[in-house]
């Protein structure tokens, strides 16, 4: 009886064991990234290799990292239309077409893979509502309080993009 038990707990207990490492790895790696960034540029790469600043030269926004495992990001250009109603919900079509292509927002979770460099984010919600409940995954790379990340397909349209953060101090 005693040898059926060891049989069945050693095993379970080198599983648990596992579990426990693979979590501390990607505890480490969300502790390495966790803070408050800035954006630096935000920019798209078109079929022929052209670029442009999405968000204009000096885009505003913020991107939170938490230790548990939380995000959220913002991005908008630092020139937005005034609502000439003053109303956000009485805004003329150009008005609101200019705020949505000068913006994108979204939060939920995110995790670290160190070994892949990627960073994914389990988006919870977005203005680009297409990503709701959708995983994005980003390969990434952080040095100096730089965060980059390199967009695949933009939510823009087309061509791939890159988005540079700085960390808060």
């Amino acid at each position: 009886m005693k040898r059926r038990t060891m049989l069945f707990v050693l095993p379970a207990s080198v599983a648990l064991a596992g579990l426990g490492i693979a979590g501390d790895a990607s505890a480490q790696g969300t502790k390495r990234v966790a803070g408050t960034y800035e954006p630096v540029s935000v920019v798209t790469i078109d079929a022929s290799g052209k670029k442009s600043d999405v968000f204009g030269p000096r885009p505003r926004g913020q991107l939170v990292f938490t230790p548990d495992g939380r995000y959220s990001l913002i991005l908008m250009r630092a020139t937005l239309p005034k609502f000439a109603s003053k109303s956000r919900l009485k805004g003329s079509a150009d008005e609101n077409k200019e705020v949505v292509a000068g913006t994108i927002a979204h939060f939920g979770k995110y995790t670290i893979d160190d070994k892949a460099g990627t960073v994914t984010f389990r988006v919870d919600s977005s203005t680009y509502p297409n990503w709701d409940g959708e995983p994005q995954t980003r390969p990434f790379t952080v040095k100096d309080g730089t965060f980059v990340y390199k967009v695949a397909a933009v939510s823009g349209g087309t061509g791939s993009g890159e988005v540079t953060w700085k960390r808060v101090k």
